[in-house]
């Protein structure tokens, strides 16, 4: 398998991550610029988080599980067919990526980062900068089914992001709190019309692009 490949085996069977000397190390290879360069590109695709652990960047899996059974490259396989989420820029993953991105550039710490891939539970993005922490929740944006249109669908999903703020106001007063999805017309509208909840409850909201990013 190529560099590439194995980078994407070893991050997707260990959760914990792990930086560009570490990797360079595990998986034998001749320059450390080598697993930089690569996981670069991945986090690029959205298929990698890169973010400060103790003071080192490390690479975090991001994107969908991996069937070991197949050397294919994710990219390959996303062409195949139209049932890969990580390959459309609005899939949570991918502005879950984004926004961890974005806060950093900001010098903001990111404490934790929730498996969107595997519905993992709790705050997606946890980060904290100058001691205040912030709590962030991610929404996608749907692909709609045979029975329901995606601005039908992009309603509740919304609605399900404005109550985890609701929950996590009442969890935490002085919290930071933000919303994160994509810019489709239809969040933009929605985001409207609770403009005074928004400024009763402080919250921020971040609308992601295919570049980013848009501050609300």
């Amino acid at each position: 398998m190529s560099v590439k490949q194995n980078i994407i085996s070893y991050l997707q069977n260990h959760s914990e991550g792990i930086d560009d000397n570490e990797l360079t190390r595990v998986l034998g290879l001749k320059h450390r610029q080598q697993a930089n360069m690569r996981c670069r590109e991945l986090e690029k695709e959205g298929l990698v988080i890169r973010r400060k652990v103790n003071g080192k960047i490390h690479n975090f899996w991001a994107g969908k599980p991996f069937d070991s059974a197949s050397s294919a490259s994710p990219n390959l396989q996303a062409s195949q067919g139209p049932s890969s989420k990580s390959e459309n820029w609005f899939w949570e993953g991918n502005i879950q990526s984004k926004v961890v991105r974005y806060l950093e550039s900001q010098d903001f710490y990111i404490c934790s980062v929730a498996d969107t891939a595997s519905h993992q539970q709790g705050k997606d993005i946890v980060a904290e900068k100058d001691g205040k922490r912030l709590w962030v929740t991610v929404k996608g944006y749907p692909k709609g089914t045979d029975k329901t249109k995606p601005s039908v669908q992009a309603r509740h999903w919304f609605k399900q992001a404005i109550f985890d703020i609701i929950l996590y106001r009442e969890e935490d007063k002085h919290v930071s709190l933000a919303v994160a999805m994509p810019d489709y017309p239809r969040y933009r509208k929605l985001a409207q019309k609770i403009t005074w909840f928004k400024k009763c409850c402080t919250f921020c909201l971040f609308l992601g692009k295919r570049g980013w990013t848009d501050y609300y």
